[in-house]
């Protein structure tokens, strides 16, 4: 029985295919073209050849066809390969354009490549169902007002829980100013804090103002300290209710919100920033490329619901961490997975990552799209001429410990912002020295303020998201985005020193790393159909951020100071948040083999108090977990 093998040519021009065979093989197995086949236009399938897949293939030995298409001035490969097994053949594929391809591939496999004519296009190879064997289809496309033609991958690293102004309000102090503002012609200065800002509430300072303070200040809560690197400690409110009292009166009401909901507290604590000296890595990369004064993010509200903007632009009517229950809709990696872009998710620590858990009906049993840092390093380790599948995929998304064992890395209050600090090194340092780095774009980002300060108000007129444009348990049509947060873009092609904010009428949110994602790669139709959110459409990509026609230099980051070098564990009496929560029963969904019901989950939550539950939790669910 053969395999039939089929080109679609989606080009305005017509193409040619010569196609040859190593080593040779009778025409009784493969129907052996000779000479040249046109390709003609309209994205019809042309057949190129058949090839016998259990006859005439030898066990053990290895045929090869190559088949040569010229594209834009470039040469064009597309092979096919079979090695001859007991009772048929393996088949595997590969595309290499001038010399870069994507590796052998036993399963649907694409390649984006910018022709010697200047234009992008786009390369797929498909295996299509068809009786004993698979058929393959390649299909070549152009890739029209491609953006970032430069980028093979992109990197996303979303960190928790940190306004702009409480990591990076005092990045660029007194008169300082940025190297460059994006886009041209907006202020010239960056908007960060001003010693004369400042909140009230009667029961606080006798109701004098509580100003802004640039952060290295201990706090006492009775005989206890709190600590420089834990402000604020207890953790600020986060939920829906608790924003909505912190953007108030013109962002004037974190510190009553704080005060009523952490009584006995030193609530002035809600206004100390952290310094620069304390953050040198975050700070660093700040200043040493693009960072927005400008980004919001996407909801009022928690966690949950603005990781569903930036992976699906939607929370599904969310609007607060609520039920963890997993939630069942389409993702960017539905996307990219439906048309042969590759996409992984990486994070740190020995659980599951919190996309997993958010996703958890989806992606239970799907081990091959979710890895380890250590593979992620590994691959950025690669050397420039590896092939595709030995290197990034087209997007990773990246996670921290989320601190249900060892230490908490996102930087999510109150825990210590040092362990934040050495995990956004550690990934950084991995691109930063990556022989193929300035292929690669990468993205830092918060989910949202997490009840820190901030002085600038969430603008209105956020487009309502699809699906769920209405909160399920709120008075709220999403019509709001959310407080600013860090959001650092990180690229050979970015100026140094630059600030940028939207370069369109509507403000950066989540959803632009989204925009970014369908414009680079051509996916309008896709989005349209599988993540049809008009937040997304909306939403202004990011390619004017990248301005430089040279690569530039990516520094090498400070030595962090003697205090980072040893760095406590949650003692067993501290509380756990809702994302340590949500992982810990989303372990206890994978060990199950199931995602938990309702009525499980919410019992869950209800032994899951503390740090030392939550140890406990998992001592029982080890057994059962799937080791890393």
């Amino acid at each position: 029985m053969p395999t039939n093998v089929y080109v679609a040519n989606d080009l305005s021009d017509g193409l040619s295919a010569s196609t040859q065979i190593s080593p040779a093989l009778s025409s009784e197995y493969w129907s052996a073209p000779g000479g040249s086949i046109s390709l003609p236009t309209g994205g019809g399938q042309t057949e190129l050849y058949w090839i016998d897949r259990n006859e005439g293939i030898t066990d053990h030995d290895t045929w090869t066809v190559i088949t040569t298409v010229a594209v834009g001035g470039s040469s064009m490969l597309l092979q096919v390969q079979l090695v001859g097994t007991f009772a048929s053949s393996d088949i595997a594929v590969q595309i290499v354009v001038d010399g870069s391809g994507t590796g052998w591939q036993a399963n649907n496999t694409q390649l984006k490549f910018v022709a010697s004519n200047g234009l992008t296009y786009n390369v797929t190879a498909s295996y299509v169902s068809d009786g004993t064997y698979d058929d393959v289809v390649f299909a070549v496309s152009q890739l029209q007002d491609a953006i970032l033609p430069q980028i093979d991958h992109v990197v996303v690293l979303m960190m928790e829980n940190r306004s702009l102004d409480n990591l990076l309000g005092w990045i660029y102090p007194g008169a300082a100013a940025p190297a460059q503002v994006l886009p041209a012609g907006s202020s010239p200065s960056y908007d960060g804090l001003e010693s004369t800002f400042f909140n009230t509430d009667p029961s606080v300072n006798n109701g004098q103002p509580v100003y802004v303070s640039n952060g290295t200040t201990d706090w006492l809560e009775g005989s206890s300290t709190i600590s420089e690197w834990f402000v604020p400690s207890p953790d600020p409110g986060e939920e829906f209710d608790h924003v909505t009292v912190q953007i108030s009166n013109d962002m004037g009401g974190f510190l009553t919100d704080y005060v009523t909901q952490q009584p006995g507290t030193p609530a002035e604590q809600i206004m100390q920033c952290y310094s620069v000296a304390q953050l040198p890595i975050i700070s660093t990369l700040a200043t040493s490329f693009a960072v927005s004064d400008a980004w919001f993010c996407s909801v009022p509200s928690q966690t949950w619901p603005n990781r569903g903007f930036v992976q699906t632009g939607s929370s599904d009517a969310h609007i607060n961490n609520d039920d963890y229950l997993p939630w069942d809709i389409n993702t960017v990696f539905d996307v990219f997975g439906g048309n042969n872009l590759s996409w992984m998710v990486y994070n740190d620590g020995t659980l599951q990552s919190l996309t997993k858990t958010m996703f958890l009906t989806k992606y239970l049993g799907n081990e091959t799209n979710f890895a380890a840092i250590s593979d992620f390093q590994a691959t950025c380790a690669q050397p420039a001429s590896a092939p595709a599948n030995q290197k990034l995929p087209a997007f990773s998304f990246v996670e921290p410990n989320f601190g249900v064992l060892g230490n908490d890395e996102s930087y999510h209050p109150p825990h210590d912002v040092r362990p934040g600090e050495q995990f956004l090194a550690t990934i950084y340092t991995a691109i930063q020295q990556s022989p193929y780095r300035d292929n690669i774009l990468f993205i830092v980002l918060f989910d949202e303020h997490g009840g820190t300060y901030d002085h600038v108000e969430p603008p209105l007129g956020a487009q309502p998201p699809e699906p769920g444009p209405v909160s399920s348990s709120e008075n709220f049509t999403f019509d709001r985005f959310g407080v600013r947060v860090p959001a650092i873009i990180i690229s050979s092609w970015v100026t140094p020193g630059t600030v940028f904010r939207s370069n369109t009428s509507v403000p950066l949110d989540h959803t632009s790393v989204l925009a970014t994602l369908r414009d680079w790669q051509g996916l309008s139709d896709a989005f349209a159909s599988k993540l049809p959110s008009p937040r997304i459409a909306a939403a202004p990509n990011l390619a004017f951020v990248l301005t430089e026609t040279t690569a530039q230099v990516w520094p090498t980051l400070p030595t962090p100071p003697a205090t980072f070098a040893v760095i406590p564990e949650p003692d067993d009496s501290e509380p756990l948040n809702s994302i340590q929560q949500s992982v810990l029963i989303g372990a206890s969904g994978i060990a199950a083999g199931r995602p938990l019901t309702a009525a499980e989950t919410h019992a869950a939550r209800a032994r899951l108090q503390t740090h030392g539950d939550g140890r406990a939790f998992l001592m029982a669910l080890q057994p059962h977990l799937p080791l890393r």
